[in-house]
């Protein structure tokens, strides 16, 4: 027979071990308590410290809206809602602004007076070969520039290896120079040859020869047809830019020759203003 006092003993234990997991469970949730508390707080510094930053930021650019956005992941648990933010712009900004929209304006509305200017031009050009019969010797071409007029050199202009300017030449010239005096456009002209070289007691390179063709155009423009020589430059170039290539006869044909560039208005006033 069990002992009486024996049984109330093991009850007792037992009852004890059931309840001894609540002490180290209560402490568990203070801590977690407590760690909780401690997120909170940093996360309501940090969001502090960004509407700080974000005020001073808004004050140092001019912006008429803070930056706040208004709420956030951080406040209140709701996504932050996107906001049209307005930059306020001094009087001055303003003018300056205003001032920058009417050069480009004016600048879109020049370099097309200027393409048109170049268009009538080639027309009275195109014109004039065709009445002369040389239109089959002169090519057009538009390059940023402005107008670039090509006249063959061969049989058209100069004997080969010469710079003495033919009688069709003189045509050809008189048909441009109609065109050319009419307008306040500078004028680049420029001599260009083949690979081929030469050497002779007048010329003893291409360099020299293309130079001198050059200068026999400018004169005669200037002698026959009055143009204003402040308008007018003239520069050789040898075989350095080619239109065609230099392995065939008719590269080489296309290669000799003298280019009357009509300077557009814009390119020309870019020029004058780069210091």
């Amino acid at each position: 027979m069990p002992r009486k006092g024996s049984h109330h003993q093991e009850e007792h234990e037992e009852h004890v071990n059931h309840e001894a997991w609540v002490i180290p469970y209560a402490d568990m949730l203070t801590l977690l308590m407590g760690l909780l508390l401690v997120l909170w707080a940093i996360g309501n510094q940090d969001l502090a410290k960004m509407k700080e930053f974000a005020q001073g930021f808004s004050s140092e650019m001019g912006i008429s809206q803070p930056l706040d956005g208004g709420g956030g992941v951080l406040a209140d648990g709701v996504a932050a809602t996107p906001t049209t933010t307005t930059i306020a712009l001094s009087a001055s900004q303003l003018t300056e602004a205003r001032a920058a929209l009417t050069r480009e304006g004016e600048a879109r509305s020049a370099a097309a007076d200027a393409q048109a200017q170049l268009s009538q031009a080639e027309q009275v050009i195109r014109d004039q070969a065709v009445r002369s019969g040389i239109d089959t010797a002169i090519t057009f071409r538009r390059e940023d520039r402005g107008l670039v007029v090509s006249i063959v050199s061969d049989d058209v202009l100069f004997a080969p290896g010469a710079a003495d300017l033919r009688m069709d030449g003189s045509t050809a010239l008189d048909a441009l120079a109609a065109a050319l005096v009419s307008l306040p456009n500078r004028v680049s002209i420029e001599g260009h040859t083949d690979d081929v070289p030469i050497s002779s007691g007048r010329f003893p390179s291409n360099w020299e020869l293309s130079t001198a063709r050059a200068s026999v155009v400018l004169r005669y423009l200037v002698d026959r047809h009055q143009m204003d020589p402040a308008r007018l430059v003239a520069g050789g170039y040898a075989e350095q830019r080619p239109l065609g290539t230099n392995s065939t006869v008719d590269g080489r044909a296309r290669n000799r020759r003298v280019d009357i560039a009509v300077l557009s208005a814009v390119s020309t006033t870019s020029e004058e203003a780069t210091p």
